[in-house]
């Protein structure tokens, strides 16, 4: 309502739409009560649109359901009844400055065919089942620890010596053979 005309009823006041915004309720949204899937479309836009809703006038939230009015009524104190998200939503509208009006479901025409248009209607059916899963153990082991093979024969020092002499110019600097022909490590060995 561009200019609001005392003593003219909601109803006949020259209502314009500015924005419209939608959405559907997706998981645990889909459990709220009435009056939460009611109240959290006025919340979620008074924080979408706050650039438009801050103002020193103010501004009027039309609604359909009169418990919403007793929960966000910006003139009274939050009451005991109002608890958990409806209390953190009360609390999130005391920054705005506005004024909740009521409006009858039947002379709410405008907002109930906005809401609804455009929204897909699509029956969905739940099942639920339930599914058993056996795994067998797994019977190789894994190669993070090769000397838990199966079969695994520690080498000799004979295969030790003759596998590093056909790598010896790989060897690094600073080694030196031992007795057995094995290269060792100068700090290996003391």
């Amino acid at each position: 309502v561009a200019v609001w005309k005392p003593g003219v009823a909601v109803t006949d006041q020259a209502h314009e739409l500015l924005i419209c915004k939608g959405g559907t309720f997706h998981g645990a949204q889909q459990h709220w009560s009435v009056l939460e899937k009611e109240g959290y479309p006025i919340v979620l836009s008074c924080e979408d649109l706050d650039y438009v809703l801050l103002r020193p006038g103010g501004f009027k939230v039309f609604c359909d359901h009169r418990n919403l009015i007793h929960v966000f009524a910006p003139g009274q104190e939050i009451k005991k009844h109002v608890r958990g998200k409806l209390l953190r939503w009360s609390v999130k509208l005391m920054e705005f400055r506005y004024t909740i009006v009521h409006i009858e479901g039947t002379n709410n025409l405008w907002a109930d065919l906005i809401s609804q248009w455009g929204g897909s209607v699509t029956a969905t059916t739940t099942v639920f089942k339930r599914v058993t899963r056996l795994q067998a153990r797994a019977q190789r082991r894994p190669l993070l620890r090769p000397l838990d093979q199966d079969g695994f024969i520690w080498p000799t020092l004979t295969e030790i010596a003759s596998t590093q002499a056909a790598h010896a110019t790989a060897a690094p600097t600073g080694c030196e053979r031992d007795d057995n022909g094995v290269l060792w490590g100068t700090v290996a060995r003391r």
